[in-house]
């Protein structure tokens, strides 16, 4: 699995593969649309500050057009095998309003 920082990357280069694909920008702003995030939070991930759910990572791999195991070199069965794998980790799935706005 990667670290935090190399996951951050591998959604930023998923973000970009859109892009090319469509032809059009896919900025952070739209994918935390499309994932019902905030643009600080894709931010946030992208710098590798922490860990999302699994549920999340499901939705960017979905929007992006990627598979999960782009995202995470690691082909979990479910959401228990992941959140184990991160257990102990920057596991995240909100920020808090005060990181929102830093």
């Amino acid at each position: 699995m990667y670290s935090s920082k190399e996951l951050g990357l591998k959604v930023k280069k998923a973000r970009e593969q859109r892009s090319k694909r469509s032809g059009q920008d896919f900025t952070q702003k739209m994918l935390a649309f499309k994932i019902g995030e905030t643009s600080k939070w894709v931010q946030k991930l992208e710098k590798g500050q922490f860990y999302p759910e699994w549920d999340a990572l499901n939705l960017i791999a979905d929007t992006c057009g990627v598979s999960i195991q782009f995202l995470i070199d690691e082909d979990f069965e479910d959401e228990v095998d992941y959140e184990e794998a991160v257990k102990g980790g920057q596991i995240a799935r909100t920020i808090s309003e005060e990181d929102l706005y830093v």
